[in-house]
């Protein structure tokens, strides 16, 4: 019960407003300091003087025009908007992925992590990757969580499920690994001592 798990970041625009210019996707690499899109803030067009309302809309003028920057390198892991939607303050445009800050996430059976200890070493398959890496105990969680487990799963006959205390271990990599994909599914072994 392990999967690949990357350090991601949340852009957006701290202002509200309409997307005037967007030239990354999903798999695009951007460095630190990058223009990821440009919104265009709107301002008031016109004002009322019947009913004390406002009409606000976008003008074509450059100091309406705010740049939204890459706070790190990495890789666009999902984009949430595209050139001309209009999105209020801080909703996120894109997400993006640090490759060098992967980890692996396992949970161990509760009766298991009395034995799990930080600095031990760790020897991880990616599900559908050839070749093992290497690894070590990083943390072990301070709290349990749960996870469903069947009576199959274990061996046992009938359907019934249940619900199984699991300690989440953090495991780094040895190695730095650029092509690990988020979400990806490991088996682990932990050398005990």
């Amino acid at each position: 019960n392990a999967r690949v798990v990357a350090d991601l970041v949340q852009v957006g625009s701290i202002t509200g407003g309409r997307i005037v210019a967007m030239d990354v996707d999903v798999g695009t690499t951007v460095m630190e300091g990058q223009v990821i899109a440009i919104v265009d803030i709107p301002a008031v067009i016109s004002r009322s003087s019947i009913t004390d309302t406002t009409k606000m809309g976008f003008r074509d003028v450059q100091d309406q025009l705010t740049e939204v920057i890459a706070p790190r390198s990495g890789v666009i892991a999902a984009r949430w908007a595209k050139k001309g939607d209009t999105l209020p303050a801080g909703q996120p445009i894109v997400t993006l992925m640090d490759q060098r800050r992967v980890w692996i996430e396992a949970n161990i059976d509760e009766k298991k992590i009395e034995r799990v200890r930080p600095g031990q070493a760790v020897e991880i398959e990616i599900v559908g990757r050839d070749g093992k890496l290497t690894g070590k105990v990083e943390t072990v969680s301070p709290v349990t969580a749960s996870t469903l487990v069947s009576s199959r799963d274990r061996g046992l006959s009938g359907s019934s499920r249940r619900l199984a205390q699991v300690i989440p271990v953090k495991i780094s990599l040895d190695e730095d690994n650029l092509s690990l994909i988020p979400g990806s599914s490991a088996e682990i072994t932990i050398w005990v001592r």
